[in-house]
């Protein structure tokens, strides 16, 4: 004798596999979705701190007079330009187009610095009379610990006449 019942409640054991499969193909695109954004929130931070650090090297050098004879190098200023070397300050050069404004001058020398918690390298070249007489363009490189990419930084200083 065979008993039917008509209103039967739950689930089957296939559909509870089917859901939990579901639910863990959800949950791991949110893991995925979460790590990536952990990355990226760790990139920009990284470029924040690059930027204030060009920052702070810019308000130093753009501190100095114009005219100064050796770029703002003094006993409390390291790594400026020393003098007008055209390895670092091309004046007009044509290695790039741009005054050699893009060439990186190698690491320790004239035209780099290192930041004061020194997790941070920072480049530099000034240009002077580019792209106008009278004008001195600086660009500045920040180059962030782990990234392929520096940020980068141009300011251009005006000799009042």
């Amino acid at each position: 004798m065979e008993i039917f019942v008509k209103n039967q409640k739950g689930f089957t054991l296939v559909e509870l596999l089917i859901a939990l499969v579901i639910f863990a193909v959800g949950i791991l695109g949110v893991a995925t979705m979460q790590i990536t954004s952990i990355k990226g929130n760790s990139k920009s931070r990284q470029i924040s701190e690059a930027s204030n650090v060009a920052a702070d090297q810019i308000e130093k050098i753009l501190g100095f007079p114009y005219d100064s004879h050796n770029n703002g190098k003094d006993d409390d200023f390291d790594g400026s330009v020393d003098e007008l070397d055209e390895q670092f300050v091309d004046g007009g050069g044509t290695h790039d187009g741009v005054a050699g404004l893009d060439d990186l001058p190698p690491n320790g020398t004239d035209g780099s610095a290192t930041s004061a918690d020194g997790n941070f390298q920072i480049y530099w070249n000034i240009a002077v009379d580019y792209p106008i007489p009278n004008t001195k363009t600086i660009r500045f490189f920040v180059d962030p610990p782990g990234s392929a990419k520096m940020v980068e930084m141009t300011y251009v200083k005006a000799d009042i006449i």
